[in-house]
């Protein structure tokens, strides 16, 4: 009834557009979720780069072709233009953590048609350096793992990899400057191996961009002797290939 009562003497606004939303756990108003593209298949088998119809590459895009992946497979959810572009900009850096519950709730029929995190024992999402995470206070991408995991009805844990350096955000950097800036950033905590180990794990981050740094990640998990990994991101943006 308390929240009803606040609603109403202080309507809570879509992020996106500013007109009223339902509620207060709620941040984009029905007009705006509808403007929000999803992604659709066919995909990379193993990244999840959109790819044509008439691909003959068996399913796999030409990058995956020459990389070398320590994840299994990844899929983003949504189109990274538009609406969705500003929203995981304000979750992420202005701490709009009400925008995680539409994310996920969006993001639910995605996560079951495409069965993602159907065979996972825990849900991990992308560390940040401690002195980062102090900056920013809260780690946005981890927040959406712990409403993934719960949909998933899945164990999540905050506390198995860890940011061992301080890098340069990846936004600004090319391809290779990317693989250089996070190489050998990541590790397992040791305290933690033992709950990895066979385990299959399903990765959450917000934005899938060149995939360096999830893949940095799989890479320490299986060194750690982790299982099947799966990658889901809310956004990514690439083109056809």
């Amino acid at each position: 009834m308390f929240p009803l009562i606040i609603n109403l003497l202080y309507p809570a606004q879509c992020l996106a557009c500013g007109e009223k939303t339902a509620s207060w756990d709620r941040g984009i108003c029905g007009n705006c979720q509808k403007k929000i593209k999803k992604r659709l298949p066919p995909f990379c088998a193993k990244c999840g780069r959109q790819i044509s119809t008439n691909s003959k590459t068996n399913n796999i895009c030409a990058y995956c072709m020459i990389e070398k992946l320590y994840f299994d497979r990844a899929l983003s959810v949504f189109h990274y233009d538009g609406i969705i572009k500003n929203l995981i900009h304000e979750f992420k850096y202005k701490n709009r953590l009400s925008l995680s519950n539409d994310f996920t709730e969006l993001a639910a029929g995605f996560i079951k048609e495409h069965a993602i995190g159907k065979e996972a024992d825990i849900v991990l999402s992308i560390p940040m350096h401690p002195l980062k995470l102090f900056k920013r206070e809260i780690n946005a991408s981890d927040v959406l793992a712990r409403k993934i995991a719960k949909i998933l009805n899945c164990r999540h844990s905050a506390k198995v990899l860890k940011k061992t350096r301080n890098t340069a955000s990846q936004s600004r950097l090319s391809r290779r400057e990317r693989i250089e800036n996070v190489k050998q950033s990541f590790s397992v905590n040791n305290n933690k191996k033992s709950e990895i180990k066979n385990k299959n794990i399903l990765l959450v981050d917000d934005l899938f961009t060149s995939g360096n740094t999830v893949n940095e990640c799989a890479k320490a998990l299986k060194k750690a002797s982790s299982g099947h990994i799966e990658v889901l991101t809310l956004a990514r943006g690439d083109r056809l290939t």
